[in-house]
């Protein structure tokens, strides 16, 4: 790759993401404290070394094309790596030597972090732990595209089957799901659930896109069934005090149940009469850097489970 033959710089690609965030051209000027005619040359400045349009205008609005579109896709990834790369500097500057990245569910605990954060202080001080929020929904997806080192998942089976030479895994515990209902609820007094009697219940839920080994494959779907109403709610906490109010059904994780919540005012019970079994796991990039690091996260989860 030869740097001099590329026609744009950091202000383009800043410009671009920034008018495709907008609703107006004023809007974006005033985020990149520059003037409508400053940020209108600079747009005709970049579609002239590119020979393209990459807005069109319609009205006050600007319109994304095709090629702009292009752009836009690896402006957000260039811009965020440069971010992360200044921050670690920084962190280099501060005495920090390795950020270490952890993807969580979103029904993760987390009142087993400070038990890692002292363990990494006394065995790797270089080494600082970022949980990125980001990877909540997907953290298999992050991890394979190197945006974390360290996956926590659960899953139905006990052994992942994963390529060895590029993953380490390890199985943590086993976790039940469990339905979660007000006391209030006229079904408070079944100890188990099937499918179909979610049919007519409003779900709520963290996340309306399915996760993977989560209540909609492992639960709803081989039963082909779907809750009338489903309510998305970003956090668990605001989740459980809508079923508190017996404003819906939930499913949750029985260790994070145990470990967060007072279950006073929440039933609980199985799916199934069997009843629904997970497993949680680490799974992490085998890397020189990585591997020793994910071991003591590992001794130190397996020590403190019950907080998992």
């Amino acid at each position: 790759m030869h740097i001099n033959k590329t026609q744009l710089n950091i202000n383009h690609l800043k410009m671009i993401c920034t008018i495709a965030q907008s609703s107006t051209v004023k809007q974006a000027a005033e985020i990149l404290f520059i003037t409508q005619p400053a940020l209108t040359n600079r747009l005709r400045e970049a579609e002239r070394r590119l020979n393209t349009h990459l807005f069109v205008r319609n009205g006050r609005k600007l319109i994304i094309t095709s090629a702009g579109k292009r752009l836009l896709h690896s402006a957000e990834k260039i811009l965020q790596e440069l971010e992360r790369v200044e921050y670690d500097i920084s962190l280099l500057v501060d005495g920090i030597e390795q950020v270490l990245r952890i993807g969580l569910p979103h029904y993760a605990s987390f009142k087993w972090l400070p038990f890692v954060m002292r363990a990494f202080n006394k065995e790797y001080p270089n080494i600082e732990l970022e949980i990125i929020a980001d990877a909540a929904q997907e953290p298999m997806t992050m991890l394979f595209q190197g945006k974390i080192d360290i996956a926590m998942i659960s899953s139905a089976n006990k052994l992942l089957d994963l390529d060895s030479e590029t993953y380490g895994t390890c199985c943590i515990l086993q976790d039940e799901l469990l339905a979660c209902l007000s006391k209030k609820h006229k079904k408070s007094n079944q100890v188990n659930f099937d499918a179909d009697e979610f049919k007519d219940e409003v779900y709520i839920t963290n996340s309306t896109v399915p996760e993977r080994s989560r209540e909609y494959e492992l639960f709803f779907k081989p039963y082909h069934v779907l809750p009338k109403k489903v309510l998305q709610v970003g956090f668990n906490e605001a989740i459980m005090e809508l079923v508190k109010a017996n404003m819906g059904m939930t499913i949750m994780p029985k260790r994070w149940l145990d470990s967060s919540i007072n279950n006073k005012e929440i039933h609980t019970a199985k799916l199934g009469e069997a009843g629904l079994n997970i497993y949680w796991h680490l799974v992490y990039l085998k890397k020189d850097k990585i591997n020793e690091p994910a071991n003591l996260l590992t001794q130190v989860l397996k020590k403190n489970s019950l907080l998992i």
